[in-house]
């Protein structure tokens, strides 16, 4: 009898879907053969061609808000080409609207889906929502399937896991801040999971084995190339008594399996030296912690985040002396002016956020990068409710990308208002920016987000972003020229002159990093931008290598950055590294 089929897709991502491959490894135990298949900018017709060839029996994919529309069309006409194939959906967007789900799938998985996917391919569900009704052990990844169908995955030198999942706090901005009384689903759903004991968290907290998670480093770093461990939990690390999680890991990661490994964390959690301590013994290199707001009111207040400015000073020192390399979160983009307090607004107040890196960079050493989004304001979070009740915004999200990396969507007040006067004038238009200045500070605000981790860098970059950030036009020239000026009116800063150095050091290579005259262009105006990062040759050279795909355009310097940013400095654990400082003429030349 042959094998039954299973496919199993989501949007594209250069990180691995790590959800899918452990569903995967959950089929695989159950004796299916396998497939996965990831979208690209929506376009489902290589999607279908795989369905007429793989033939599969069942079809599941993971879903998130701002790509469940597409997909809903895609699974209609699924259905409609193939009855016979069974379809599921899960992940945040089915998990918080499943009957919306419902009416493009067979199967609708809310929470964490391994004990109902389970049931699914074992023919025992019946079709509708399917709530958490048990936690399940993490099924061991099919890595190996995954890698086979994208082999680009498997080359990255960058590998990441998961030990646990279900974070502990409420962040507005994310799905884990709404609990099932506030969403709009059946009692008799809402009922399932509290009957089996899930608590309001519709993701509820999940902690792998310690075995299964050694054993899986163990298999990456005998079958596939890996430099790096990215563990991608919302909070790792949180269990540091003795004997716990992190005792226990801090003593097996470095002896089985030896990777270093960069980790996701909160600025509390960096009171604990202890916890610290066993962090870096288990070989940590890195860490992303995320600011988001300059201003302590708006953490507090608008975003959850219970946070003073001295923890994340503190806790930044703190890791700089471990030997880290630090990443700084932060969003732009937020519904300025109705906190108690009066605070700066829109491009003010996101400006802060770069000054505040700036300052922290100054103070502490780090971070070593400051990574920025603007906010998108998801159905079913706090922050949505937040934007609607105060008139930022109203829609159902169907004006929203797959990406936080896109112009906001958000209308934004003209000065501080205040939550009551605030409240009761969101109808009267003379509060709101009008149109040409709403577009400006949009403009604005996503040509600083572009920039952020290039300012974050520079001495005084946020005085650099304001001066260009004023210009009527965004040009790269315009850009370069300004940095070039704004460096050398710091003639006693270090920092300063060694970028200068590395500006006059790209100057020299520009010959040798491409023969198009074009490029070679390109890279001249760009000297000064490239200059001011760390092995700015090689994200010259990696500029070059995405605009001949993708076209010599903003956002694409913006992600060569990032990109580059995070294979060459952030995660990087070469030797010859010094990860907060520019690496000099004679170190580009040993990479």
């Amino acid at each position: 009898m042959a094998k039954k089929r299973v496919l199993l897709g989501a949007a594209y991502s250069a990180i691995e879907p790590l959800g899918l491959i452990h569903l995967a490894g959950l089929a695989r135990d159950e004796g299916w053969d396998r497939k996965f298949h990831l979208v690209k900018d929506h376009n489902y017709e290589p999607f279908f061609e795989l369905v007429k060839d793989f033939k599969p029996d069942v079809v599941g994919f993971t879903v998130y808000t701002g790509n469940h529309l597409q997909l809903h069309e895609a699974f209609r006409r699924l259905k409609k080409d193939f009855p016979n194939i069974q379809t599921a959906v899960g992940g945040y967007h089915p998990t918080y609207f499943p009957e919306e789900s419902l009416s493009s799938a067979d199967f609708v998985v809310m929470s964490e889906g391994f004990s109902a996917f389970r049931q699914i391919l074992n023919g025992k569900a019946e079709r509708g929502i399917m709530p958490l009704t048990e936690l399940s052990d993490f099924p061991h990844p099919d890595r190996e399937t995954f890698y086979l169908d994208y082999p680009e995955h498997a080359k990255s030198k960058i590998k990441s896991m998961i030990t646990m999942t279900g974070c502990p706090y409420g962040c507005t901005y994310c799905y884990n801040s709404s609990t099932l009384k506030e969403l709009k689903i059946s009692p008799k759903i809402a009922a399932a999971f509290i009957k089996q004991g899930m608590g309001e968290r519709l993701f509820p907290q999940n902690i792998r084995n310690l075995d299964s998670i050694l054993r899986e480093g163990m298999e990456i770093i005998e079958r596939w190339p890996a430099e790096t461990i990215y563990f991608q939990d919302d909070v790792f690390g949180f269990d540091d008594k003795v004997g716990g999680f992190l005792d226990q890991f801090s003593e097996t990661w470095p002896e089985q399996v030896g990777i270093p490994f960069h980790y996701q964390m909160r600025w509390e959690m960096t009171k604990s030296d202890k916890r610290l301590d066993l962090i870096k013994k288990a070989g940590a290199s890195g860490a992303t912690h995320a600011i988001e707001a300059a201003d302590p009111e708006m953490r507090k207040k608008i975003l959850d985040r219970h946070m003073d400015d001295e923890v994340v000073f503190d806790g930044m020192e703190k890791l700089m002396k471990l030997g880290f390399k630090v990443r700084t979160e932060q969003i732009t983009g937020l519904p300025w002016g109705i906190t108690s307090n009066i605070t700066s607004m829109n491009i003010d107040a996101d400006l802060e956020m770069l000054e505040y890196n700036v300052r922290l960079r100054r103070v502490t050493g780090g971070p070593t990068m400051a990574w920025a989004s603007t906010l998108v304001p998801y159905l079913g979070t706090k922050i949505y409710n937040i934007c609607e009740e105060f008139g930022f915004y109203k829609s159902d999200n169907s004006d929203i990308k797959d990406s936080f990396f896109d112009i906001s969507v958000l209308r934004f007040m003209k000065e501080w208002m205040g939550p009551r006067r605030a409240k009761l004038m969101k109808d009267d238009p003379s509060i709101w920016l009008p149109q040409d200045e709403l577009e400006r500070y949009r403009d604005q605000n996503a040509e600083l987000r572009r920039k952020f981790n290039l300012f974050a860098l520079i001495p005084e970059g946020h005085v650099l972003a304001r001066s260009y950030l004023n210009q009527p036009t965004f040009t790269n020239e315009k850009l370069s020229e300004m940095t070039l000026a704004h460096l050398r009116n710091l003639p006693n800063n270090n920092a300063a002159n060694e970028m200068l150095t590395q500006i006059d050091y790209i100057n020299s290579l520009n010959g040798t990093i491409s023969n198009s005259e074009q490029e070679r262009t390109i890279i001249g105006n760009l000297a000064p931008y490239f200059g001011s990062l760390p092995k700015g040759d090689l994200a010259a050279k990696r500029f070059l290598e995405y605009g001949r795909r993708k076209g010599y355009l903003p956002n694409v310097l913006a992600d060569a950055t990032r990109h580059h940013l995070y294979d060459n400095v952030l995660y990087s654990t070469s030797e010859n590294d010094r990860p907060h400082e520019l690496s000099t003429p004679r170190q580009s030349t040993l990479k």
